[in-house]
């Protein structure tokens, strides 16, 4: 499934891409990428049915731990490659582009023109 990657969602991939064996919760996530929960959680949910990640609640005692159980996200194969074009493509559209010779760029000194 094809998932529009807008530069937010690019946010959430990177921290998935930068070890994608890596089990990830969400406020680990919102901390890496630097997003709101607001953002983030729907960002899952598409990447999740998608099939890029696969979420599963981890098996724990909450009164034990003093704390709920954590909903983890693991990078799928599937997605990890998918991700990586996409990033990719985007980098690709939102790359500077290399000046041309012969092209003014504001600043530049002409030939012959002395300060």
């Amino acid at each position: 499934m094809r998932v529009n990657v807008t530069t937010t969602v690019a946010k959430v991939l990177r921290v998935f891409v930068e070890d994608p064996q890596q089990p990830r919760y969400g406020m680990e996530i919102m901390r890496a990428a630097r997003l709101a929960s607001g953002s983030l959680y729907p960002i899952l949910a598409r990447l999740e049915k998608a099939h890029w990640i696969v979420g599963s609640t981890e098996d724990i005692d909450p009164k034990k731990e003093g704390r709920p159980a954590r909903r983890h996200y693991t990078m799928t194969g599937e997605g990890l490659q998918a991700a990586r074009q996409a990033l990719a493509e985007l980098h690709e559209l939102t790359r500077a582009p290399a000046p041309s010779p012969g092209i003014w760029l504001p600043g530049a000194q002409v030939k012959g023109e002395h300060g």
